[in-house]
């Protein structure tokens, strides 16, 4: 295993170079370094740090990275024979670093930067900066770019055989990510990051540097409050996931965000447990096609929660399960090991269970917005037919507040009568339509 290793670090000269030979190199630079300077706020204080020029292969990719937190734990789970270790063992292995590669090369195509430098003319502006190892803190997507467009038209991008780098001091980890937070996050997390890419970082950062949410918050300029909704709503994602045979595949859900966070807000207002469970599922069962939801998925999901009786009621007609026994596991683990509460329908949880099984999802499906969309008709009839009674006490009202704060010396009176006329014509109307139908 150890032969392995040195074979695997000797033969990653494109991926960095072997760690001895990047702090030799940086030691040699930075004795006589150049006049230029980064200028960043770190370990408290303002510092400018030197900026040198070095090959373009001498970096390491930060495995730990925000933006591909969500793309390492898909690729782990969709290549199983991948070492469970790639992301989170020794960095300097040449397949960790290939893998870590082809990701950044995937963000960087959605940014739009592979587009950008295909244009010879846009040359690097902004140093990379670098931890005292080696390993890129800040500029990994343009690293990615840069090598591969040089990897494959060497003669067309030459200009970045060598890069502008900038090194860090000595610091602890927890220090490199609340500058990678001042210098990625608080400017762009909302436009880079997928929520869920977000949720796994900070969940990661929180395991791994003991960061508690209102540490997290500050870090990250967000409340307290929006830490926690964030985790609620990738506990569910990762439920659903889980759920459906695709744990960690995070590309799935990355458009879901809405629909989760409606999830989250519904869960406090269903006092039953069992219920929730079945609102839950229901919802997930949206969230697998959205497009057949009968409208957004984030108006689809709300309107379950409102309808959430009668779509309990008609999935019970179709679904014909027997109330759960007090001794069933799931019911026991469902309840903390105590008796349903008083109140809690014992077919809930055989019902949230029975319209998660494949074959019954797509029934289950139709049901559902069947029910959300016949509810919102009704509610559609009922404003019509409620609508002449509105009409009538919002006129009703108007008048009485003209006759408290209208009839005095001062009012002007031109034009009054006339206007009486005309609701009393209109009122008249209204009067022998209503006699005359109320007949029936």
């Amino acid at each position: 295993m150890i032969n392995n290793q040195i074979s695997q670090m000797a033969a990653s000269s494109r991926f960095g170079w072997p760690k001895p030979k990047r702090t030799e190199e940086f030691a040699k630079l930075l004795a006589n370094p150049p006049g230029a300077t980064d200028r960043v706020v770190f370990q408290g204080k303002t510092i400018d740090i030197p900026i040198v020029c070095v090959p373009i292969d001498l970096p390491k990719y930060r495995l730990v990275n925000g933006r591909t937190a969500s793309l390492q734990s898909e690729y782990l789970a969709k290549n199983t024979k991948a070492r469970a270790d790639l992301f989170s063992g020794d960095p300097e292995l040449w397949d960790a670093q290939e893998a870590q590669h082809n990701l950044l090369l995937q963000l960087a195509k959605q940014a739009g930067l592979a587009g950008y430098f295909d244009d010879t003319t846009n040359r690097q502006v902004n140093p990379i900066l670098l931890d005292e190892n080696g390993f890129v803190v800040n500029g990994n997507r343009r690293l990615a770019t840069w090598r591969e467009l040089l990897h494959k038209e060497p003669g067309t991008y030459k200009h970045f055989q060598h890069i502008d780098i900038a090194v860090l001091p000595h610091c602890e980890e927890k220090e490199i990510d609340r500058l990678e937070a001042r210098l990625q996050i608080t400017k762009d997390i909302r436009a880079d990051y997928s929520w869920d890419a977000q949720a796994n970082m900070m969940l990661a950062k929180q395991k791994r540097d003991n960061f508690s949410n209102k540490e997290l918050a500050e870090l990250y300029d967000m409340k307290e409050a929006e830490v926690q909704l964030l985790f609620d709503m990738r506990a569910y994602a990762e439920e659903f996931l889980k759920s459906r045979s695709k744990p960690n595949h995070w590309s799935m859900v990355s458009d879901s965000e809405f629909a989760f966070k409606k999830i989250v807000a519904a869960r406090g207002k269903i006092s039953s447990v069992g219920k929730q469970q079945v609102f839950k599922e229901a919802a997930f069962i949206l969230i697998d096609k959205p497009e057949e939801a009968g409208s957004r998925l984030y108006e689809a999901i709300p309107a379950v929660l409102d309808s959430i009786d009668e779509v309990r009621t008609k999935l019970l007609e179709t679904f014909k399960v027997e109330p759960a026994k007090p001794a069933d596991d799931a019911l026991t683990d469902l309840f903390g090991g105590v008796p349903p509460a008083a109140g809690e329908d014992p077919r809930d949880l055989p019902l949230a269970q029975e319209i998660q099984k494949p074959e019954n999802v797509d029934a289950a499906r139709k049901i559902i917005v069947e029910v959300i969309d016949s509810q919102r008709q009704l509610q559609k009839d009922a404003k019509s037919a409620n609508y002449l009674l509105d009409c009538c006490a919002k006129a009703q009202a108007a008048l009485a507040a003209g006759v408290k704060e209208g009839l005095r010396p001062e009012s002007k009176l031109d034009g009054v009568l006339k206007q009486l006329e005309a609701i009393q014509a209109q009122s008249e109307k209204i009067r022998a339509y209503v006699e005359q139908h109320a007949k029936r």
